[in-house]
């Protein structure tokens, strides 16, 4: 008997289980919905376009609610217009705010993935640039670029004539190892590169820059000379086509060619007098380690910045023909030299009581030179994650006085690394970006700041909200500059935006232009996803058309596969 009544009441039990958990999933929506594959007509369009993708399956879906059923060109939602399960095509209008990307329709909770729609606007991928050819079916093929990073670019302006010098860690351009150019006497140098002259034009090597082997390692810049008829080429390499005596940073002519000296040099052995001269490096000095920017004070002297610890000045008179003998002189993380090399020792150097200068405690990052009224050769504003200098506080970012000491009047803090510092001397503005949460005591979520030259912030500037389209940590924002308009560039690692003021999230894939205000501009956000991260950017024209050149490590742009260099319109094609 209590066998009995104890099947009963689990009988019981399990039939009111069964009541009570009943209904708890919705059942399945049934339908065959299938993109067919096909391009959407017409392939591309602005908002508002009514675009037709062909989907198999319409009618499991003519008869559902309107919430059921939506329809997202690449996350924003579009408006359906038609449905036509006759024809098996599905009617949309391009929606405000879109960008290119994947088509998606959603059914309840299940989503169906569709071909890509390029949404038109101001924004387009400049295939003038570094174009190489066109494949059988007639698309434009662009060069492949780099093979590595490229750090900076600078446009120079000799009479009519206009180049561009892109440097960086690479060492092949459109998958050549080697760039032919004849030398001043004729030569044809062959030459790896980590720096090249291009055609602003068209993105084609430059054979005028004869620069032989060039430089053995990477390249962070390159700043013209007021006493020399070049430029001082810096960043990470000891040798210069393959001359020794070059300490991360030597002098070169506007061809490429080394400036150099025939140099007497002590042999030990008298027999062998090919070995008392050597060519040699006219710049004699540098640092023992990689030096990240480098600017002309107002004195014009070279002031570099950077993570060394001494400089370094050549002392031929000592050296030998296999051995180029340097006197090291202390001398951390900025340093001012005349513009031979030598050090002056009045800058960032205790003289009176022969003491050490400490330097930063922790990594910098970055520097910027501002202007100092009409003149270019303003105070440099210096970041990181250091939180002092020659033992004075300073909370990652700083200015340097005259004498290469933290200017007391600019008070600008960060409580997290400052990781990229960018100025532009048309609107006189600062952005930093990096893994700080406040600035100057203000939140600051996502880690960027707009700052005026004194290092107080901007009011005018707020960012929105941004959305990870990942769970990974790190900067949400790596590259923020301005535009002399006032709009502003910006890279990260991002897939949603929320503008100040905004109701809704819009899609934005690791790039948007926003206005100075913080929201996005209107007709310059159209593209759909970049993968990377930019390093430098430079206003430039195609055509007669406004446009902007980008540099960095980055391999996708509007949903193309890129090499680190591409030119972009801003305005209409």
């Amino acid at each position: 008997m209590a066998l009995l009544l104890l099947l009963m009441a689990g009988a019981y039990c399990s039939k009111k289980n069964q009541e009570s958990f009943s209904g708890a999933y919705k059942p399945a929506v049934k339908t065959n919905v299938k993109f067919s594959g096909t391009a959407p007509v017409p392939g591309s369009g602005s908002s508002g376009t009514l675009v037709k993708f062909k989907v198999a399956g319409l009618d499991s879906l003519i008869n559902l609610p309107p919430g059921d059923v939506q329809f997202l060109l690449n996350g924003i939602e579009a408006e359906i217009e038609n449905m036509s399960p006759s024809d098996s095509t599905i009617t949309i209008v391009v929606p405000d705010n879109a960008s290119s990307g994947a088509a998606t329709i959603v059914v309840k909770d299940r989503m169906y993935f569709g071909p890509q729609f390029k949404v038109n606007g101001n924004v387009w991928l400049d295939s003038t640039f570094n174009r190489m050819a066109n494949d059988q079916q007639g698309n434009i093929v662009l060069g492949s670029g780099t093979n590595g990073t490229v750090t900076r670019i600078y446009q120079e302006d000799i009479g009519a004539v206009q180049s561009i010098y892109i440097m960086g860690n690479f060492t092949q351009y459109n998958n050549l190892s080697s760039y032919d150019a004849p030398s001043a006497t004729g030569v044809v140098a062959s030459s790896r590169s980590y720096i090249l002259k291009l055609n602003p034009v068209d993105g084609s090597i430059k054979t005028d820059f004869a620069k032989g082997a060039g430089p053995s390692g990477s390249v962070s810049g390159l700043l013209p000379l007021t006493q020399f008829p070049g430029y001082l080429v810096y960043g990470g390499f000891g040798l210069y086509n393959t001359r020794d005596g070059v300490n991360n940073m030597t002098r070169i002519y506007t061809n490429g060619m080394l400036d150099s000296v025939v140099q007497n040099v002590y042999n030990p052995n008298p027999l062998e007098p090919q070995y008392n001269v050597d060519t040699l490096p006219a710049f004699i000095g540098g640092f023992n380690d990689g030096v990240l920017r480098v600017f002309l004070d107002k004195n014009q002297r070279i002031i570099s910045v950077g993570n060394f610890t001494s400089h370094r000045k050549n002392l031929y008179n000592l050296s030998t023909y296999t051995n180029v003998v340097r006197q090291n002189t202390y001398m951390r993380n900025v340093g001012a030299m005349d513009q031979d090399g030598n050090l002056d020792t009045t800058y960032n150097y205790d003289n009176t009581r022969g003491q050490i200068m400490k330097g930063a405690n922790s990594d910098i990052l970055g520097a910027v030179q501002i202007r100092d009224g009409s003149s270019p050769y303003g105070k440099i504003i210096v970041v990181g994650s250091f939180t002092a200098f020659n033992n004075i506080p300073v909370q990652r970012i700083m200015m340097l006085d005259n004498n290469g000491q933290p200017d007391p009047s600019f008070t600008a803090r960060a409580n997290g690394a400052i990781n990229r510092i960018t100025y532009n001397a048309t609107t006189r503005k600062l952005l930093v970006v990096g893994i700080f949460t406040e600035f100057n005591g203000i939140s600051t979520p996502t880690g960027i700041a707009m700052i005026n030259e004194d290092g107080t912030t901007d009011p005018s500037f707020t960012m929105g909200e941004l959305v990870r389209t990942t769970s990974s940590g790190g900067n949400w924002i790596t590259y923020a500059g301005q535009l002399n308009d006032g709009k502003i560039v910006i890279g990260g690692n991002f897939g949603k935006y929320r503008a100040p003021g905004a109701e809704n999230f819009v899609s934005r894939q690791n790039f948007m232009i926003l206005n100075a205000d913080g929201t996005l501009s209107s007709g310059l956000n159209n593209t759909g996803a970049m993968s990377g991260t930019i390093s430098d950017m430079l206003e430039t024209k195609s055509g007669t058309k406004r446009a902007l050149l980008l540099v960095g490590n980055f391999s996708l742009f509007d949903n193309e596969t890129v090499g680190n260099i591409i030119r972009i319109g801003l305005e209409p094609k």
